[in-house]
């Protein structure tokens, strides 16, 4: 085969690769936004009643076509193309394709919403996949090309086993460089009632950017708030604290009496549970949210940050204690905090 036939037939592979991975980044991207998109066509056309949730039948719908599209839209291509050896090249195109897109995403941050971005974006996992796995099938079926299958080959598999071993340490440093490009001073409460860091999470609520540090207790309690309802998930509850570090200039009352907060899950019943709210001024410029007699959340400024602890278990004297072991840190050590390690 010339030259100009081996580019050929690369440019065609990568051609065809790149269509596939528009086509599965578009069913991925569907999968994890919750759209309705190819999914909620085909749930809708079945089960007109039901949503096509990623987490339900559309989560299915879109798995099942994510693995079969490949294969069958790349022969489809393939043959059209006039591609030598097609049925190998879709084949091996396939496999390469999804080996591909495991290895960059192992390379890719775990918390998809890393840096700000929109989740879909990582949808360029698959383009790149795509055109890199169907060039390598196109090349591979070259006649008296031995040698070179087996460096593509060996190339491939390499890479994958290289990214599964240092994906830890690339996420984790994702993890570093986000945290500390957000422009929110880090802080962590040293107080003995706060176990580890189960997660740092990247948040934008109103007023700016911020970091929730969920803390797990090293010893869990039962609720005993009214307001507290079965469909609350008992365990986050009694099991946890969380930290809300804002880069905002409100006080801690403006941010109490704006309800600036950013609530879990399992307060979402005090709005409508008629139970008193109010916002209890404290020493040293603190604020208490005080729901039905008992501590909510407790509000303070450090430094340039606005803290608010949240938590349905700690009291009182708990929650003053936290805001009076306030320090600063860095990215790496609150992610090092995770593994219940201090670094």
């Amino acid at each position: 085969m010339s030259e100009s036939s081996g580019r050929a037939l690369l440019a065609r592979g990568a051609v065809i690769g790149l269509v596939v991975g528009v086509v599965a980044a578009v069913l991925w991207t569907d999968d994890v936004t919750g759209r309705g998109g190819p999914a909620g066509f085909v749930v809708g056309a079945f089960r007109p009643h039901e949503t096509a949730s990623p987490k339900g039948p559309g989560g299915v719908v879109n798995g099942i076509a994510i693995i079969v599209v490949p294969v069958l839209l790349g022969g489809i291509l393939a043959r059209s193309a006039g591609v030598l050896r097609w049925r190998l090249v879709a084949l091996g195109g396939s496999v390469a394709f999804g080996v591909l897109t495991w290895a960059l995403f192992k390379l890719a941050p775990f918390h998809r919403d890393a840096y700000g971005l929109p989740e879909s974006f990582f949808g360029i996992i698959f383009l790149l996949a795509g055109v890199a796995g169907y060039a390598t099938a196109a090349w591979m079926v070259v006649p008296r090309a031995a040698l070179l299958r087996i460096l593509l080959a060996g190339a491939m598999i390499v890479f994958s086993a290289g990214a599964a071993q240092v994906s830890d340490r690339v996420r984790h440093w994702h993890g570093v460089w986000d945290l500390e490009t957000m422009g929110v001073p880090l802080v962590l409460l040293d107080v003995p009632v706060l176990g580890h860091v189960v997660r740092p999470w990247r948040l934008d609520p109103r007023g700016g950017p911020a970091v929730e540090i969920v803390h797990r207790l090293r010893t869990s309690r039962t609720v005993v708030h009214r307001f507290h309802t079965p469909e609350i998930d008992r365990r986050r509850a009694e099991g946890e604290a969380r930290v809300l570090i804002s880069a905002t200039a409100a006080t801690p009352g403006q941010a109490c009496a704006a309800r600036y907060r950013r609530a879990p899950g399992y307060l979402k019943a005090v709005p409508a549970s008629g139970l008193g709210d109010i916002c209890r001024p404290l020493p040293g410029g603190r604020v208490l949210w005080v729901v039905d007699d008992r501590p909510v959340a407790l509000f303070a400024r450090y430094g340039e940050a606005l803290l608010q602890v949240s938590s349905l278990v700690l009291t009182e004297a708990e929650l003053l204690a936290a805001t009076d072991k306030a320090r600063p840190t860095t990215a790496r050590e609150l992610l090092g905090r995770m593994a219940g390690r201090p670094h």
